[in-house]
């Protein structure tokens, strides 16, 4: 009997450590890590404030979203103001830059969307034929699992620690007036807030403009008022 159980057992072994590594395991793994699909589930408003420097000047943000499809972000540039502010209800959206405002419609919302989601993430699952998994890759010393998406703003990758499941870069290839852009962003010091593991640093680089922003605030199911997100 021992000779018969023995080789049933190596064969089960064996098939487990060789499982496939799919996009879907890849993300699922990172919503376990940061807290897990009922806690993500239970987010309906957000509130964060950043601070940081961009070319040589102190700023701060403020990101606000609310359930569903609700953005608010500020930019505040110290001896400058607000230099940017963008508005989203779920429908229509409100671009100001420098006080300048451009109220946005249709197509032209469709990264206001993809940006108002509270853990992004999440939205991967519903729609997996948008990710590829490209094989592994080492990013500051860790091991990663990388998966390329197809966004509303172009195509996007991200790496995600093989050890801790937790996304640590991602690279967005955008078209801008400009040109073709790349934007690498780095997520670091992981903290938990309430249920959830979000990043406390975020450093971004453009290549022409660097710079690292610094988690000060946030909070979470603070009933935020639907007056935040209107667009005038």
């Amino acid at each position: 009997m021992k000779k018969i159980i023995f080789p049933v057992l190596f064969l089960f072994s064996v098939a487990v450590s060789a499982q496939e590594v799919t996009p879907k395991s890849v993300i699922e793994k990172y919503i376990t890590a940061i807290g897990g699909q009922t806690a993500v589930a239970g987010i309906k408003d957000f509130y964060m404030e950043v601070e940081g420097s961009v070319q040589g000047q102190d700023m701060s943000m403020v990101v606000q979203k609310k359930l569903p499809n609700k953005l608010f972000t500020s930019v505040n540039v110290s001896g400058m103001g607000e230099v940017q502010k963008m508005v989203f209800d779920g429908t229509k959206g409100l671009s100001s830059s420098m006080g300048n405002e451009q109220v946005l419609e249709g197509e032209a919302t469709k990264q206001l969307e993809a940006q108002s989601s509270i853990i992004g993430e999440i939205e991967y699952l519903k729609d997996l034929e948008k990710l590829t998994f490209e094989g592994t890759e080492v990013i500051d010393g860790q091991n990663c699992n990388v998966l390329t998406i197809q966004n509303a703003v172009g195509e996007a990758k991200e790496y995600y620690s093989i050890d801790s499941g937790l996304k640590i870069r991602q690279i967005n290839e955008m078209e801008t007036p400009m040109g073709a852009t790349t934007i690498t962003i780095d997520y670091k010091d992981y903290k938990k807030v309430g249920d959830i593991m979000f990043p406390h640093t975020l450093k971004q680089d453009m290549g022409v403009m660097a710079m690292e922003l610094t988690v000060k605030t946030i909070k979470m199911n603070q009933n935020l008022a639907d007056s935040i997100f209107e667009v005038k």
